[in-house]
C-alpha cells in the first residue's frame, strides 16, 4: 500500500473516531497533510460563488507578505473596521465544508484555513478570499501569521509540484545555489521529500530527506529538522519555491 493511501486512511480513522489532534512539534499523533495527499478535491481557482469546489491549495492573485491561521470558529468581514461581517464561519458543524470562500488553504474538516496576507491596519489583517476577493481578518491572539518563511520552515517537509502524470518540470531542478542557472543535482530514484532548512528570496535551501523512501520510517511524521541531520553525506542543494504569484512546492502540514 502506498504511502499517501495509509496517510489517507489514517485521516478517515481520526475523524470517525472523532478525535482531533493538536498542532504540537513532535507529536506521535500527528499526520501530514499535503495537496498532493488530497488530490481528489476538484481544483477551482476563480473568484466569486465555490461552494465545494474548492482544492486544496487554491490559486491567488498574489502571495503576499504571508498567511493568516485561522481558529476554527472565526468572522470575515467587509471592511477593516470590523463592523460589516461577510460570514461567521464553524469549520467543524455540518456544512463545515460549504463556504461561499476559498482560502490558499482549504481543508476545513481538518481545521485548515489557511488565507494569503496582503497587508495589516490597526485592527485587522487584509487578506484575499477566493482568487482575488480582498477581506478582513480580525489581529486577535486567534489568529496567527505566519511569513512564508516561518511556514515553510516549520514543515514537517517539502517536494516539487508535479503535473498530473507524476512528471516534474525541469526548471524546479534542485540547483547548488539560488538561481535559475545555477547546476543541477541528481536526487535518488523514488519518491522524494526535501527538509527546508533556510529561505533565501524566492528559494529555499534544502537537505534531501534519505529516510523518506524507507519502508519503515523511524522517523515517519516527525518534523525533518529533528532528524535530518542523520542522513549520511546529506544531498544539500537549493529549490525554488515560488514563481511570482505561485507556489513551486507542496508543503506537508503537521496537525
Amino acid at each position: 500500500m502506498k504511502r499517501q493511501e495509509i496517510t489517507m486512511l489514517i485521516l478517515t480513522f481520526l475523524l470517525s473516531c472523532g478525535q482531533r489532534t493538536n498542532n504540537v512539534k513532535g507529536s506521535k499523533d500527528s499526520i501530514r497533510i499535503s495537496s498532493a495527499d488530497t488530490a481528489s478535491y476538484q481544483a477551482n481557482g476563480k473568484s466569486g460563488n465555490l461552494d465545494s469546489n474548492c482544492s486544496y491549495d487554491n490559486q491567488v492573485s498574489s502571495l503576499g507578505i504571508g498567511l493568516i491561521i485561522s481558529p476554527t470558529k472565526f468572522e470575515i468581514f467587509n471592511d477593516s473596521l470590523l463592523t460589516d461581517t461577510l460570514v461567521s464561519k464553524d469549520m467543524y458543524s455540518e456544512d463545515g465544508n460549504q463556504s461561499p470562500f476559498c482560502s490558499k488553504f482549504f481543508k476545513p474538516d481538518y481545521g485548515i484555513m489557511h488565507f494569503v496576507c496582503i497587508g495589516k491596519t490597526d485592527k485587522a489583517y487584509k487578506v484575499l478570499i477566493n482568487y482575488s476577493d480582498i477581506k478582513y481578518l480580525p489581529m486577535t491572539r486567534s489568529y496567527d501569521f505566519k511569513t512564508w518563511d516561518e511556514y515553510i520552515l516549520g514543515s514537517l517537509g517539502i517536494r516539487r509540484l508535479s503535473d498530473e502524470n507524476g512528471d516534474i518540470s525541469s526548471s524546479l531542478s534542485l540547483r547548488i545555489e539560488p538561481r535559475d542557472n545555477a547546476k543541477t543535482l541528481t536526487i535518488p530514484t523514488g519518491h522524494e521529500m526535501f527538509c527546508p532548512m533556510e529561505v533565501n528570496g524566492d528559494w529555499v535551501k534544502v537537505n534531501y530527506d534519505c529516510f523518506y523512501n524507507d519502508e519503515n520510517n523511524p522517523h515517519d511524521l516527525e518534523p525533518c529538522a529533528d532528524y535530518i541531520e542523520k542522513c549520511k553525506k546529506p544531498l544539500t542543494g537549493w529549490l525554488r519555491w515560488r514563481q511570482e504569484n505561485k507556489l513551486q512546492i507542496d508543503i506537508s502540514l503537521m496537525l
